[in-house]
């Protein structure tokens, strides 16, 4: 096996899509996802039953599954959290409706803020392009005023 930090060779892995024999050193993209599991010591969750073998988790390991279940549920916990504070604060101010006048101006602002956003995208664009024009122009002169010499 190679060295630490030089990487690994795909010659030194011995599975390929087609069961021959190992590609040569000059390959070096994998041809399955089995080389890239193999070449990582990846071992993706697997369900033998009835000398049959089952996917689970669309090749994701244990670990993985963990990781993403956990971000899921960490995300919805935070946006219950969220909602059910807004829900407090919008009864909490029934009387005069102060936090959803507080809503409304908060989401009027971040409309102006994107709008002003894709008009500076759109300004920027407009300029690029108008100094790509004016260099090669100032190409197309140079290479004009070069022929010229070479002609005299």
């Amino acid at each position: 096996m190679s060295k630490s930090g030089e990487g690994i060779e795909l010659k030194e892995i011995t599975v390929t899509k087609d069961g021959g024999a190992p590609k040569d050193s000059r390959s070096f993209r994998p041809n399955t996802i089995a080389e890239i599991n193999a070449a990582a010591g990846y071992q993706p969750l697997v369900m033998t039953m009835g000398g049959k073998t089952w996917n689970v988790g669309c090749g994701n390991s244990v670990e993985d599954i963990g990781i993403i279940t956990t971000c899921y549920v960490t995300l919805w916990s935070f946006l219950v959290a969220l909602y059910s504070l807004l829900l407090k604060a919008v009864l909490d101010t029934d009387d005069q409706s102060t936090a959803l006048y507080t809503f409304c101006f908060f989401g009027v602002i971040f409309v102006v803020m994107v709008a002003g956003a894709v008009y500076t995208g759109q300004l920027e664009e407009a300029r690029l392009k108008k100094a790509r024009a004016y260099r090669r122009a100032e190409a197309l002169k140079a290479e004009g005023a070069d022929a010229e010499e070479v002609e005299q």
